[in-house]
């Protein structure tokens, strides 16, 4: 074997995330790439999507989080929609355009791969749990305001708020942090939903040194969806590194969690560094989203 195949194998190993028992494959449904993690022991409970960010890959991002092992210890089944560079030059979820339904655009497809992989693997629980991170983070926001019928909950890392930009300009816009009210947000997320409060519980996390993504989003969205998810108080609890707060409702249940993490830029708290854009250092952000998102 020459040194560049060597090089080339050698890149490929570590592309493919390790310590899950579990099979990863890929697939293809409807013209949309996909890799799907199934554990070794019969699956339950909701299905897990699992957005990448831009430049991301399904794969580089489950081995940046090491999801499939969070996966694995619970058995749940994971579907990595992937974004392509026919739909985005920079493979981001194209968050910002308006007018998604659920049987439409991205969310649309996103929704019907679920489905499908839902049916495909006979899970019996009907619901999706959504974790991304950057655009995976926006747009599984999107998905929450619309289809909360079907997503039980979103762990959010470097996201923002509904709606707070539309178009290329507006998502710039936004991102830097000067975005929509979130008023106006939640607003337009209960409209998009048909609903009057959105039975969604949520994970929000974000770096305080993100210099891409704002963490002035972090509050926008804090804001927008305790009024959404009709949270009456809130309090800041011991944390691990960060600044922990827990939003709770009339019958004094756990509807929403944000996380800051002072320290951190535009990555995933405590992911594998074998990954892009990951904070090894930080508080696990995979294993406290799926405990606070499954309550287990």
């Amino acid at each position: 074997m020459t040194r560049l195949a060597l090089t080339l194998a050698l890149v490929a190993l570590a592309a493919v995330p390790a310590g899950a028992a579990g099979t990863f494959d890929s697939g293809r449904y409807e013209g949309r790439s996909y890799a799907l993690f199934t554990p070794s022991t019969p699956a339950s409970g909701p299905l897990v999507v699992a957005l990448h960010g831009c430049w991301q890959t399904p794969e580089d991002f489950a081995l940046g989080t090491q999801l499939n092992e969070a996966a694995e210890r619970r058995g749940l089944v994971v579907v990595y929609p992937a974004q392509g560079r026919r739909d985005n030059p920079y493979r981001c979820w194209n968050w910002f355009v308006a007018g998604a339904t659920p049987t439409t655009g991205e969310v649309g497809e996103i929704l019907a791969l679920a489905r499908h992989v839902q049916a495909e693997r006979g899970l019996r629980d009907p619901h999706l749990l959504v974790l991304g991170f950057s655009a995976g983070a926006f747009m599984a926001v999107n998905l929450a305001c619309a289809a909360p019928q079907l997503v039980s909950g979103i762990g959010v890392m470097a996201g923002g708020a509904y709606r707070c930009g539309s178009g290329a300009t507006g998502a710039i816009q936004c991102m830097r942090g000067g975005g929509a009210d979130p008023s106006v947000s939640a607003t337009a997320c209960l409209r998009a939903a048909g609903v009057t409060t959105l039975s969604v519980r949520a994970s929000l996390w974000h770096g305080g040194s993100d210099t891409v993504v704002s963490s002035a989003n972090l509050t926008a969205l804090e804001t927008m969806l305790a009024r959404a998810v009709g949270a009456v108080s809130a309090t800041t609890e011991p944390a691990e590194g960060a600044v922990h707060r827990v939003h709770r409702d009339a019958r004094k249940r756990p509807v929403l969690e944000t996380w800051l993490v002072p320290a951190m830029g535009h990555a995933w708290s405590g992911g594998d560094a074998r990954g892009s854009h990951t904070y090894p250092p930080g508080p696990p952000a995979t294993e406290r989203m799926l405990e606070f998102l499954l309550g287990r």
